[in-house]
């Protein structure tokens, strides 16, 4: 049984072939074209050369699976908003329906995401958290093995909780959102007209470096805790390109989730810093999760983890 998974992002589309015991036996990722077509065309692409790569026809795929940007009707395979592509709205799923023998089932990137931490990381990882700190911040949550949607698939849209009346103008209508403090054209805004590196920052001994520095990290550790609070996830997931490019930001983001912890009973009891975990540096769990996505079935009960052949 051939599964396809394809993580399809702004600039990249990251496809894999899974088989029956959930190894990898090919993976390729291609530029991604915009617009309805160009996502369509992109699809086509990776799935064939995913196909020769493996010897068979596309027609073999057993089930097809993406993860996308954007308001995602995972029902129907209807795709909103994704800006980054250029797409206001498309049927997906209809669109590459003559392309697929099976049905081709769709997911929003974060929540695909959060199925492949949960395969990648294997046993015991079947209540988690997944948080993602890149262009937005969302998260999503596993709880055994099942995607916690909500009344309309919107659970975990994090990133806009306003938690600062005064703050940024955010892309959703409000201000102070969680995002406008650590999202990355936010951060981008503020650091680059101070001479600001994200890589660096934690060693910059300017003030306003430090300022920066204590602003980001406080801000990661009210999100943290708002997930724990959340969802009671036995691990929390992070992920993204701001943790990629900010290697420092991790550990120090621990350091003051324990800080807060010693003056409440209640946060020590949480227990935040602990449940923390890191993917495996070369899992490629978001294409792993479109894979699942596209098996209908979420996560199935394993005891290891998922391997390259």
């Amino acid at each position: 049984m051939l599964s396809l998974g394809i993580d399809i992002g702004g600039t990249k589309a990251h496809g894999l072939v899974l088989d029956a015991t959930d190894r990898i036996l090919a993976e390729r990722v291609l530029p991604t074209e915009t617009s309805d077509a160009g996502v369509r065309r992109t699809v086509l692409a990776v799935a064939a050369a995913l196909a020769s790569d493996l010897g068979v026809d596309p027609s073999h795929y057993a089930s097809v699976g993406l993860g996308i940007p954007g308001f995602v009707d995972h029902t129907s395979g209807v795709v909103e908003t994704a800006v980054n592509l250029g797409i206001t709205r498309t049927d997906l799923t209809g669109l590459l329906a003559a392309d697929f023998t099976p049905a081709v089932r769709v997911e929003n990137d974060v929540k695909a995401t959060a199925l492949g931490a949960g395969l990648s990381l294997g046993k015991g990882y079947r209540d988690l958290a997944y948080v993602n700190l890149g262009t937005g911040l969302a998260a999503a949550a596993v709880s055994n093995g099942r995607l916690v949607r909500g009344a309309r698939n919107g659970a975990g849209e994090i990133g806009h909780l306003a938690i600062d009346p005064a703050g940024e103008l955010c892309g959703c209508g409000q201000r102070g959102c969680l995002e406008t403090v650590v999202g990355g054209p936010h951060l981008a805004r503020r650091l680059g007209p101070l001479g600001l590196d994200l890589a660096s920052l934690a060693a910059d001994p300017r003030p306003a470096a430090a300022a920066e520095r204590d602003r980001l990290v406080a801000a990661l550790a009210t999100t943290l805790t708002l997930v724990v609070i959340a969802y009671d996830s036995s691990a929390v997931v992070l992920g993204g390109g701001i943790l990629k490019a900010a290697s420092w930001l991790r550990p120090m983001v621990a350091d003051e989730l324990r800080r807060r912890a010693v003056g409440s009973a209640f946060l020590a009891g949480l227990a935040v810093a602990d449940r923390l975990v890191e993917l495996p540096s070369a899992a490629p769990v978001a294409a792993i999760g479109a894979a699942v996505v596209g098996r209908k079935k979420e996560l199935r009960a394993r005891t290891d983890t998922v391997q390259v052949a």
